[in-house]
């Protein structure tokens, strides 16, 4: 039978391929899609055995399948899918069809018809829209991603301290973080606060102004500090960063501005200046202490050697006495220089602080003139205090004369002294500003008064040596105050203001100190042998003098090397050493082990013009020695030296 297509002329006008073999395998039609899809003309394919044209499908499986098509008459079929690629036809870009076959029974013609549908189209729109969806799911992950770390950006910059302010070219603000409300004390429900950056700018000149205008709009990079001005008119200390933002074109299209409040940084910036200042003067005025305590050592020696010898002049006398006094008086100052820098103890000793208190009180009333109301209250307490009583007393005095002075023309004036332990509900103010007094046992003594305050400008100032101002006293006196208080291990704190006055609280521990027993020599002519070793002609010829006048042998030394030399001859023939701490070649402290590894039971007496405190340290640990301060005062030092000796 003769199954040339022209016999199936409809065939030709389908889109799908058409193909039929025989049960031999003989191809018996072959459409003219198959002809374009395939590039094969359909004469030459017919008659052609198809497992010769297609060797792939030479395979057993395929051909039982054929073969049951051919063997059934219930019209069934099956599907080749486009994994199971048949016949491969090709697109006009060179990829392979994705074809779809299905095999059933042409019984009257006694074919197994191949219809093949082209499924290319349908499979790149779905491989399209798969594609689609991947980017699709790939963009919306990356957005979620982006959005994540924009949010997490957002967070990081609202959670930092420093104020992030972003300004257009004009400068207007575009946004700002939490920190920015932190610190000008604007509300983030209030929108945008203000239209410009640099009106926040705390009495900046117009030059400023128009200088942070031109760095604005030409995105250049500025840095600095400025005071910024707050909703409430307060204004702060800020470091300032200002930096361009710019588009893809490298223009400036907006600023971003870093401003962080530095004002505690700058007040501890201030303190460690003015501490740093102190420290200064503390080297300056002991350098001058230490000369012009050598001078007074020298000048009141001589006094006393001349007032021995005047004993039949007594108007002379009188003046020497009174040269005497004035030369003690002159040491008082500059100890005074030494107080407000004091570390260590100075002739500390235990005492009732309240007993102290109401001495003291008597002796400040008589400096307050009678126009000023003096009141005096004390709270029942233990009050063991161990300290300096004559330096404490002292700094006491120096607010009460800034006191009288600040009341001088109030009308009702009235300074009042209070001491009271540290309780009750002004404790807990003063223990969450100093942390420190919550350990510990401290009185709390408090002298205020009424009248004109502090300048809130000068508050911070008060403290610093020399400096003064008309209403705050000499300068060095609130120096002497802070340097007692803190030689004592206390505090003090003072608030004031120009309406109510001014409050000086200061907190001194307290602490039961065994008492020391008093050991009293009588005094005895007992005639030493002394080595008196100083660098200072000036203070070591007038001291042989007063010793010598005692009726003490005194053997001289110019620094610790000549003295060791001079004991190293004669070590047993000394009785006591009294040595200079600061001298050239070797200071008095290693001469004085030197000479101990000798003589271990030798006494020493340490004798320096400077802050006993930077020495007392050193010279407590040395068995039987002891250290005082220029100048001398005759009569002590002769006791000290008959004490001395008696212990041996």
């Amino acid at each position: 039978m003769n199954h040339n297509a022209d016999n199936f002329p409809l065939l030709d006008h389908i889109s799908s391929g058409v193909l039929a073999i025989d049960s031999d395998g003989k191809i018996a039609l072959w459409n003219k899609a198959l002809e374009q899809w395939h590039g094969t003309k359909r004469e030459s394919m017919l008659e052609k055995n198809i497992y010769d044209c297609f060797p792939h499908l030479n395979q057993d499986v395929f051909k039982n399948q054929v073969n049951d098509i051919f063997q059934s008459h219930d019209g069934s079929t099956f599907t080749f899918g486009s994994d199971q690629p048949l016949f491969p036809c090709l697109l006009e870009n060179g990829t392979a069809r994705t074809l779809q076959v299905t095999v059933s029974l042409l019984a009257d013609h006694s074919l197994a018809l191949f219809s093949i549908e082209d499924q290319s189209k349908q499979h790149q729109l779905i491989d399209s829209y798969k594609q689609m969806a991947k980017d699709l799911n790939t963009e919306l992950e990356q957005r979620t991603a982006l959005e994540s770390q924009n949010a997490r950006l957002v967070s990081a910059i609202d959670q930092a301290g420093e104020a992030v302010i972003i300004t257009n070219s004009c400068g207007n603000i575009e946004y700002v973080n939490k920190a920015f409300y932190q610190q000008t004390g604007w509300n983030m429900d209030e929108g945008d606060p203000i239209g410009f950056y640099h009106v926040l700018f705390s009495d900046s000149d117009e030059n400023f102004k128009a200088h942070i205008d031109e760095v604005l709009t030409a995105g250049e990079t500025w840095q600095g500090r400025h005071d910024i001005t707050c909703k409430d008119g307060n204004t702060f200390t800020a470091s300032i960063s200002i930096a361009p933002i710019t588009d893809s074109n490298e223009h400036a299209t907006h600023s971003v501005i870093i401003q962080e409040d530095i004002s505690q940084q700058v007040l501890v910036d201030e303190k460690l200046r003015r501490s740093q200042k102190q420290e200064a003067l503390i080297t300056l005025v002991g350098g001058i202490a230490h000369d012009f305590n050598n001078l007074l050592a020298g000048l009141v020696g001589q006094v006393y050697l001349a007032s021995r010898e005047v004993k039949d002049l007594p108007k002379t006398a009188e003046r020497l006495k009174k040269i005497q006094k004035i030369s003690q008086e002159a040491a008082e100052i500059v100890k005074q220089l030494l107080t407000f820098a004091r570390q260590g103890e100075h002739d500390a000793k235990e005492f009732p602080l309240d007993a102290f208190i109401k001495e003291f009180s008597k002796l400040a009333q008589h400096t307050v003139p009678e126009s000023i109301r003096w009141v005096i209250d004390f709270k029942p307490g233990l009050y063991a205090f161990r300290g300096d009583a004559n330096q404490l007393q002292q700094a006491l005095l120096n607010i009460v004369q800034n006191s009288v002075e600040a009341c001088a023309d109030t009308e009702g004036a009235q300074i009042e002294l209070i001491l009271k332990p540290l309780d009750g509900e002004d404790s807990f103010r003063f223990i969450k500003k100093y942390p420190v007094l919550r350990h510990g046992n401290f009185a709390h003594i408090l002298i205020q008064d009424n009248g004109r305050g502090i300048r809130p400008e000068n508050i911070d100032k008060i403290f610093d040596p020399f400096y003064s101002s008309k209403q705050l006293g000499s300068g060095l006196g609130l120096a002497i105050v802070m340097g007692c208080v803190r030689h004592h291990h206390g505090i003090i704190d003072v608030d004031s203001s120009l309406e109510s006055g001014t409050r000086f609280h200061i907190f001194l521990p307290m602490k039961a100190v065994k008492r020391e027993q008093d050991f009293s020599h009588p005094q005895g002519m007992i005639s030493a042998k002394i080595l008196l070793v100083d660098d200072d002609p000036r203070v070591l010829e007038p001291t042989q003098e007063l010793l010598e006048s005692m009726g003490h042998v005194v053997e001289l030394a110019s620094d610790g090397q000549e003295a060791c030399e001079k004991f190293e001859l004669q070590v047993d023939a000394w009785d006591i050493v009294i040595t200079d701490m600061v001298m050239p070649r070797m200071n008095g402290l290693e001469s004085a082990k030197r000479m101990r590894l000798l003589r271990p039971e030798i006494p020493i007496i340490f004798a320096t013009g400077y802050d006993q405190s930077l020495v007392i340290e050193n010279t407590r640990k040395m068995k039987d020695s002891i250290l005082i301060g220029k100048p001398f005062n005759p009569d002590e030092l002769d006791q000290i030296i008959l004490n001395m000796i008696k212990k041996k």
